[in-house]
Parts: C-alpha cells; sequence; structure tokens
C-alpha cells in the first residue's frame, strides 16, 4: 500500500508570513552570570517581563519571546505595526538603561512562524533578525536597511514616514537622524533611545545612571571601549540637541539648560 503523508502539525508551508522581526541581546549578559551579579540578573528579568506583560495589554498586536539574555518582538507587516515596534523598544531600552543594562539588537522584515505554547520561532525573517544583531556593534537596536525598500522610498522620506519629520522633534523622533552636534559614524539606522531617557523632570536621576554606566565600563576591557565612547558621543549629542529645544521662559527653564550644561562637561572629560 501506498504511504500516506500525516499532515504536519505546524504547516509551516501556509503559517509563514511576512512580518517585522526584533532580536535583542542584553550586552554582557555572561559577565553577570559568571560574576554571580544577582542584583543585576534580578533587575533584569523583573523589568523586562514587566514591560513585555504591559506590551501585551498595550500593544496586542506584538509577540514577545525572553529566551535568557535575548528578547524576540515580532509585529505585523504594516507601517503603523513597524512605529509601535520601534516604540516598544526604545521603551524597553530606556527602562532597562535606568537599571544600567544596556542592549544591542536588530529590527528586519521576513517570513517568520512562531507557536508561543511551544516556545517555536523559525523562519528567514528570525534568522535575518538574529544575524543582524551582531552587526549593531554598539549598544544600540540597528534597523535593516532593507526594511526602507520594502516601503518603495530612500531614507529621508522612511524618517519622515516614521519620525513625522526630519527635524529634531524630541521623544517623537524614534529613528536617529545625524546632527551638527553628532560625532558618531553614519554606520547604521538605529532606533534613538537617548532623547527618551533625557527628561525633564527626572533628569538627575537618568543622566547619572547612564553616566554611571559608561563610567564603570569605559576605563575596563580595551574590547569594551569603543562601545562605551560611542555611547558618551551619542549621549552628549542629544544632551546637546535638548539645550537647543529647551525655551529659556522661566526660572525653571533656565536652570534645566544650566543642569544639562553641567552634565555636558562631566561626560567630556570621560
Amino acid at each position: 500500500m501506498p504511504s500516506v503523508k500525516t499532515k504536519s502539525m505546524f504547516n509551516l508551508k501556509d503559517n509563514l508570513k511576512d512580518k517585522h522581526v526584533a532580536f535583542i541581546d542584553v550586552m554582557g549578559f555572561s559577565s553577570l552570570v559568571n560574576k554571580g551579579r544577582t542584583d543585576n540578573l534580578e533587575a533584569y528579568f523583573s523589568r523586562i517581563t514587566e514591560i513585555l506583560d504591559q506590551l501585551r495589554s498595550d500593544k496586542a498586536e506584538i509577540e514577545s519571546f525572553l529566551i535568557s539574555d535575548s528578547i524576540i518582538l515580532i509585529a505585523p507587516n504594516t507601517k503603523a505595526s513597524l512605529k509601535n515596534l520601534l516604540t516598544a523598544i526604545r521603551r524597553i531600552q530606556s527602562a532597562l538603561l535606568w537599571k544600567k543594562i544596556l542592549l544591542r539588537g536588530s529590527v528586519s522584515f521576513g517570513q517568520i512562524y512562531y507557536n508561543k505554547e511551544k516556545n517555536i520561532v523559525v523562519g528567514k525573517g528570525f534568522i535575518k533578525a538574529y544575524l543582524l544583531e551582531s552587526e549593531a556593534n554598539f549598544p544600540r537596536v540597528i534597523i535593516d536597511p532593507s526594511v526602507i525598500n520594502k516601503f518603495d522610498c530612500d531614507k529621508v522620506e522612511f524618517l519622515k514616514k516614521i519620525n513625522g519629520t526630519i527635524k529634531y522633534n524630541f521623544e517623537d523622533r524614534l529613528i536617529y537622524t545625524r546632527s551638527q552636534y553628532s560625532q558618531i559614524n553614519d554606520d547604521g539606522i538605529f532606533i534613538d533611545y537617548a532623547n527618551k531617557t533625557i527628561q525633564k523632570d527626572f533628569i538627575n536621576g537618568n543622566i547619572k545612571k547612564i553616566y554611571e554606566v559608561i563610567r564603570e565600563n569605559l576605563y575596563g576591557e580595551q574590547k569594551l571601549y569603543s562601545k562605551y565612547v560611542w555611547l558618551r558621543d551619542y549621549f552628549i549629542e542629544c544632551l546637546n540637541l535638548t539645550i537647543l529645544n529647551t525655551p529659556e521662559n522661566t526660572k525653571g527653564e533656565l536652570e534645566h539648560k544650566y543642569k544639562l550644561k553641567e552634565w555636558i562637561e562631566k561626560f567630556q572629560r570621560l
């Protein structure tokens, strides 16, 4: 008798769908584990699970997987969903940075199949994001340049679609664009999370944490030096832009600008 083919329970042929996929890793995670830094590990797992739970409530369209130090996020194939995904990633980056935890990752696009119950993620979209993560180089989440082609536009048009404008618009700017203060190379398209981290009411607490993270790691191993120089220069640029876009109509605004200038001087000394 001829053999009868049984239908796979996963049915990948029909269930592979085009999605936006993010793959994000915690920088220095193995070092935290090897050094037994349970306080940092607990801070990471506590904060990230809290954020992912919130995302499931707020942005039901974004699926998430947490595997040790890796975060996988999946969003539908629309411009609105891409913006929601980038916003979610920036939120994660900012929240963990306040815990002195840095992330590196990528956002790509392609076919993917996932099964939450069986903890399965597979497909070209996932592979692309996974491989691209290693090219981020610095504490940032880069966006696959091929995503721009998907929207049939050039980089400037893409920035307008996502950011709303190519001008600096503080927290509404999801993707980084170079300014006159830039000291970092134009070597990747990445999510702009510094502007989300620098908030007027929390300037001393947030910037202090960022300063400490750079100070603690900059003068350690040589292999880490360029990563933290990049982070320093990135935040100096954002501090300068914040000063440029802060009015001077009140005493509080003047004091805020003065504090920002003090922090720039401290960062420049590193």
